[in-house]
């Protein structure tokens, strides 16, 4: 679970290194385009991020309801 929680965060390192830059092109007068590879990069790192929250709550879930299931039957 933690080296989930480390991946996610490396995933955003270059996402917003890629990001950043394209938001300045965006929000200036001088329109330019914003090259394709990075639109692709950019969505496949939103995806893993996405991957990786979603296994990290399912796990966080899974352990939730095991702690809750383990807690009852200790006071039957």
């Amino acid at each position: 679970m933690e080296k989930l929680i480390i991946l996610r965060m490396f995933f955003c390192f270059p996402l917003f290194g890629l990001l950043l830059p394209d938001a300045g092109i965006l929000l200036s007068k001088n329109q330019g385009h914003i090259p394709l590879i990075h639109v692709a990069i950019e969505i496949s790192l939103i995806f893993c991020i996405l991957i990786c929250t979603a296994v990290i709550t399912y796990g966080k879930k899974r352990n939730q309801a095991h702690a809750n299931e383990t807690n009852e039957a200790s006071f039957s």
